[in-house]
């Protein structure tokens, strides 16, 4: 049987046996024509977990499972995948909810395209860890600011853009040629290590070792995972706050891979800058008040956009500059806007 696996589907849980049921259901369910296997490693768990993957493995022939006892994400996919028979070796978490064609996604990937040195990841929606539905004020484009991992169309992706390791495709050539997941880094037992003190984990230095060894990551869009996220991480004021933050990030991860350095990038006029910032700060508190008085999404999804917009004018206004005067000088007045404008938007799920 182990020469006809086309497709190794790697999970690592650690004292998840609650969650567990569901990502199982959801792989057991795969309509993909290509044969597949589910290899799920117990990390070091304490709770009923064993107990969990053991009756799976007993009623479907296609799952298996093992107990890496050393805490560690990395170490727990690393041991599935020694255990894997496939070429194909696909990875997602334990508090994931797996649509049905998500295997047949990836294999079909790597089936056009035949890149010799080429990983995948696709697309991660945030569903609440309950599996509800969100509250009525949080609408789809909303999600950008909730987790939702989504590099649109088919492509390879550039330096600055990564995918996950919860939604992940890598070929075991890959791993026989540049090493394993680096065990050093990422989630051990219940904390996260960084590498290097960045925010680098094993996922991303994957990514980068094989794109310095002159690979590339692909984005699937049709390989959609739902990833649980806690309802109480989900608020107006949280959702807003990311959205300014993201918005101060768009505009270098739009130029940055162009010029490569921050005073190379075009410069935009100081004077449009200050007018499209104070507005969009307006149009800020304008769309908070009217939130907090109809909580009407509508008016949630107006501020969310200008909160965007406020922190891309911002830096904006860096852009093409050596010295940090002006937008130092406009942070004087931002940043305190932007913590009153938070205080005023509801923090309750």
């Amino acid at each position: 049987m182990s020469s006809e696996v086309a497709i190794s589907v790697i999970i690592s849980t650690r004292n998840r046996a609650h969650y567990l049921p569901e990502v199982l259901r959801t792989l057991a369910a795969q309509d993909c024509d290509a044969p597949f296997e589910v290899i799920v490693i117990d990390n070091a768990s304490t709770d009923n977990t064993a107990a969990v993957l053991n009756e799976w493995c007993r009623t479907n022939s296609r799952f298996r499972t093992a107990r890496e006892p050393r805490p560690g994400l990395s170490r727990g996919k690393n041991a599935g995948v020694r255990m894997a028979r496939a070429p194909l070796l696909l990875f997602t978490d334990d508090d994931m909810r797996v649509d049905p064609h998500w295997a047949e996604s990836y294999y079909d990937l790597f089936a056009r395209r035949k890149d010799a040195l080429m990983l995948a990841g696709g697309t991660i929606v945030p569903i609440p860890h309950d599996l509800g539905r969100w509250p009525d004020w949080l609408d789809e484009p909303a999600l950008a600011d909730a987790g939702l991992l989504h590099h649109r169309e088919e492509r390879v992706l550039r330096e600055s853009e990564y995918v996950f390791g919860g939604n992940m495709a890598v070929p075991r050539c890959l791993f026989d040629r540049f090493g394993l997941w680096e065990e050093t880094v990422g989630l051990q037992g219940d904390e996260r290590v960084t590498l290097q003190d960045s925010r680098c984990f094993e996922d991303t230095e994957f990514q980068d070792r094989i794109r310095k060894a002159g690979g590339s990551v692909w984005f699937c869009p049709p390989a959609v995972v739902h990833h649980r996220v806690a309802r109480h991480t989900i608020t107006p004021r949280r959702i807003s706050s990311t959205a300014f933050a993201r918005g101060r990030n768009d505009i270098w991860i739009q130029e940055l891979p162009i010029w490569h350095e921050v005073r190379l990038v075009p410069r935009r006029s100081a004077l449009t800058c200050l007018l499209a910032l104070g507005g969009n700060l307006f149009r800020w508190a304008l769309c908070v008040i009217l939130f907090r008085l109809s909580e009407r999404k509508s008016f949630l999804q107006r501020a969310r956009g200008a909160a965007f917009a406020s922190g891309r004018w911002l830096d904006s206004l860096r852009a093409g500059r050596t010295s940090m005067r002006l937008f130092l000088g406009a942070g004087r007045v931002a940043f305190p806007a932007r913590s009153l404008l938070l205080r005023l938007t509801p923090d309750v799920p």
